[in-house]
């Protein structure tokens, strides 16, 4: 048994990432063989607290942060150390600044503590970007050319810098020297825009890269580091789908948002002799800066198949798909399995008498099949959800779950491990096909690192078998049980529910009846009307057939027409039976409505913020994938205005600054069965646009959601009223007839506790960043996770 201390959190804008990865190497670190002693979370102040298990479950630090300031004691720097000295080995699960530029790094050093990852002097070369370029040159590794501007130059310095950059070259890429790979990174058009964005990144960062925009094919390769030197895993080459122009990059959004997006293609569709270059190079950087243990080296590969060095990431995500856990499965090792390797590196390299040991625990429990994708505008939310309760019950006693995608065409693929942690449906089919096509190639690959890593057959227990395609008949002649992992359409609406019942094949959530209903928001408003009397109350509400064509006057009159049904001057418009976010924008007039309509009737795969009053500007709304027949137009409510604010020195929650109207928007999970649903503790939702994004709702590391909402003296949510929103809440979900579990959406008042129903959802989001999961920890006793999903599982009495 071996003890580790976690290190997340920090100042950097990727703390929310640090959560993500911490999140991972918790659950699937902690177990048979390896014990968490202690979690250690730096608020942006720098400031160490020790946090509970239970806290690495919230969406992001935002949502809990405020609460240590005001409840919790920070560490003293002795204090830490001596919370760190009894685990064997400290883990440092931190990106961006404090994290990877060797500041968290030499503190543990000073201490004597042991700890995993690169050391404090190599992590300072690596993650300044000009560094890393001078020093990777230095010893003729190529590096993306690129020139620098410091804090110590004078704006006309900077200027000149940025006129005289690479002449040859008619856009540049302007990113700060000291941060991630994918945050304040901009492609400028021409000079002018160039200096412009340069301005803007002087107000935020001293050091400032530039560099030519580059062409040929981004790839990023995992770096384990083995008994015998550097070994790179099969990388990844990302493509990029769905650009409006040139300019656009792998951003924050395509790296972590679940979106069809990138697609990553592992193993690169290039020869093997193109391949072994980006190992090799690969390989050769990480020795040379110097990195220990595990590292992700960022690169371009070339027309002419040189490969040049973009970033170096002494600390690489390890969110729930990421790279290094697509990497490894294609050697056949879990993200349990590959956790432990670098642990094994890590206490190899420190002396320590200890061994990793592996892991043989056999999984005997009832077989699950756990069934994500589909074709809604949800189908990328799903394939997180899917893949999540897959992951999470991978590690459970009582069900063994096997993962399957439905394609968009209504076909069915048993995936693999490796396809499965893809980021959206489309990429998964195509992963899955790729296995069928490339099989042989990955498998001559991977033989050739597992040789060099030393890896015992112990140390790879995934099935690494192509996947299986099958007809919807043959996927329901194989489980006597199925996990609904899907959102919206077919899977939510009662048709999928049918269609088991037939085949009596047990399933989790509502029966068809209750899906039906709460499919429809317009009928679930007639229900929720009837409860008035008891404080549960709808929203305003009309619905309205979607007219084929739009002009000026028609608009106006309909526009005159929705405002006068639902009495107020600014509406929500959401299509009637689609998920909770799909297509959901708050108008504010008439042209507001005729541009909607415009882009309804376009079939338009996403709304852009920037066309609309009450949107923010770069804010973006994933619409459904067929247009719709009716729209729900219903009255937009005020709520208080409650932000977070953690920028400057202690974290504070602020309440009512701009709007105190004594209504909070909130999400509250229900579980049990039909007729006994009870209600968990609700959340605060906080929009930061005025209607919750798709990123809010299910992006990890984006969106804050508070639970419990909070009381005086922190908050303003009196107790009672948050015990009166919970009995509503179970009723309406009785009322319903929903079972197993369910989520539902409201606006709750503070003091009162009455609630204005929004929607129920009958098979809520289960990603790693939706708020089922810190619900039920903040239950007293706690229920965690992996036991939240076994009792859904247990409640599945449909036949």
């Amino acid at each position: 048994m071996v003890d580790v201390a976690l290190l997340l959190g920090g100042p950097s804008e990727e703390r929310g990432i640090s959560l993500n990865s911490a999140r991972s190497v918790a659950d699937h670190l902690e177990g048979a063989v390896v014990t968490l002693t202690e979690i250690i979370f730096f608020d942006r102040q720098l400031r160490p607290y020790s946090i509970p298990r239970g806290l690495l479950y919230c969406n992001t630090p935002s949502d809990f942060d405020f609460k240590l300031a005001h409840e919790g004691r920070p560490l003293t720097e002795d204090e830490l150390i001596e919370r760190l000295r009894p685990a064997g080995l400290v883990f440092p699960v931190m990106h961006g600044e404090f994290g990877e530029d060797g500041q968290v790094q030499a503190l543990l050093e000073k201490a004597g503590v042991p700890f995993v990852g690169t050391g404090a002097q190599a992590c300072m070369t690596a993650f300044d970007k000009y560094q890393a370029k001078n020093a990777l040159d230095a010893v003729g590794i190529g590096a993306v050319p690129a020139v620098l501007v410091h804090a110590g130059m004078s704006d006309a310095e900077a200027e000149r810098v940025v006129a005289e950059a690479f002449p040859d070259e008619a856009k540049l890429v302007l990113k700060p020297a000291k941060g991630g790979s994918s945050i304040d990174v901009f492609v400028a058009r021409d000079r002018a825009a160039a200096t412009d964005i340069l301005r803007t990144l002087r107000q935020r960062h001293d050091r400032i890269v530039i560099q030519p925009r580059m062409g040929g094919h981004e790839v990023t390769t995992i770096v384990l580091e083995g008994e015998d030197g550097p070994v790179a895993l099969i990388p990844v080459e990302i493509e990029l789908q769905n650009q409006v122009g040139d300019d656009e990059i792998f951003d924050y959004r395509r790296k972590y948002l679940a979106s069809n997006d990138s697609h990553y293609h592992c193993p690169p569709p290039r020869d093997d002799e193109t391949i072994a270059h980006i190992q090799r190079t690969a390989e050769a950087v990480f020795a040379s800066l110097g990195l220990r243990d595990f590292a992700r080296i960022d690169a371009w590969l070339q027309p002419d198949g040189s490969v040049l060095v973009s970033d170096v990431n002494p600390i690489s995500g390890m969110e729930q798909n990421s790279f290094l856990f697509i990497q490894a499965a294609q050697l056949g090792m879990t993200h349990a399995d590959v956790l432990r390797e670098v642990l094994r590196a890590a206490a190899r390299r420190n002396g320590l008498p200890f061994a990793v040991p592996y892991d043989t625990t056999i999984q005997t429990g009832e077989p699950v099949a756990v069934l994500f994708g589909g074709a809604t505008a949800e189908r990328q939310v799903s394939v997180l959800s899917g893949t999540n309760v897959w992951l999470k019950l991978a590690r459970s006693e009582k069900y063994a779950p096997v993962p399957y995608l439905l394609a968009p065409d209504g076909t069915v693929w048993q995936v693999s491990y490796s396809s499965a942690l893809r980021h959206s449906v489309e990429e998964i089919v195509y992963a899955c096909r790729d296995g069928l096509r490339l099989e042989e190639r990955r498998r001559r690959l991977a033989e050739q690192i597992i040789t060099r890593l030393k890896l015992p057959a112990e140390a790879l227990s995934t099935s690494v078998a192509p996947p299986v395609q099958l007809t919807m008949d043959e996927f329901l002649d194989r489980h006597d049980l199925v996990f609904i992992a899907l959102h919206g359409g077919a899977g939510e609406n009662g048709t999928l529910q049918e269609v088991l019942d037939r085949h009596r094949i047990r399933y989790n959530g509502s029966g068809p009846a209750a899906s039906r209903l709460c499919a429809d928001k317009y009928e679930t408003g007639q229900i929720i009307a009837t409860l008035e009397s008891e404080g549960i109350h709808t929203a305003r509400r009309v619905r309205v057939d979607v007219p084929a064509t739009v002009d000026g006057p028609a608009v106006e009159t309909l526009w005159h027409d929705i405002i006068t049904e639902v009495t107020d001057t600014r509406v929500v418009v959401k299509p009637l039976d689609d998920g909770c976010s799909a297509g959901i924008v708050p108008l504010g007039n008439a042209a507001d409505l005729g541009r909607y309509l415009e882009l309804i009737n376009a079939n338009a795969r996403r709304i852009k913020g920037a066309g609309f009053s009450l949107l923010s500007p770069d804010q973006l709304v994933e619409m459904p994938t067929s247009r719709p027949q009716h729209l729900l137009f219903e009255d937009y409510i005020d709520t208080d205005d409650v932000r977070v604010d953690d920028h400057s020195g202690q974290a504070e929650l602020s309440w009512g600054r701009d709007r105190d109207t004594g209504w909070i928007e909130v999400t509250v999970g229900v579980i049990g069965p039909r007729g006994a649903m009870v209600a968990m503790n609700p959340s605060i939702t906080v929009a930061s646009a005025g209607i919750l994004s798709l990123e809010e709702k299910f992006m990890g590391g984006t969106g804050i959601n508070i639970t419990p909402p909070p009381a005086p003296p922190l908050g303003r949510v009196e107790p009672g009223a948050v015990e009166a929103v919970r009995t509503r809440i179970a009723r309406v979900a009785n009322v319903l007839g929903m079972e197993g579990y369910g989520r539902i959406d409201a606006f709750m008042h503070r003091k009162t506790g009455e609630v204005i129903i929004i929607e129920a959802n009958s098979l809520p989001g289960l990603t790693p960043a939706t708020v089922f999961y810190h619900q039920g920890l903040a239950e007293d006793p706690p229920v965690p996770p992996r036991q939240i999903l076994e009792r859904i599982l247990d409640l599945a009495t449909h036949s």
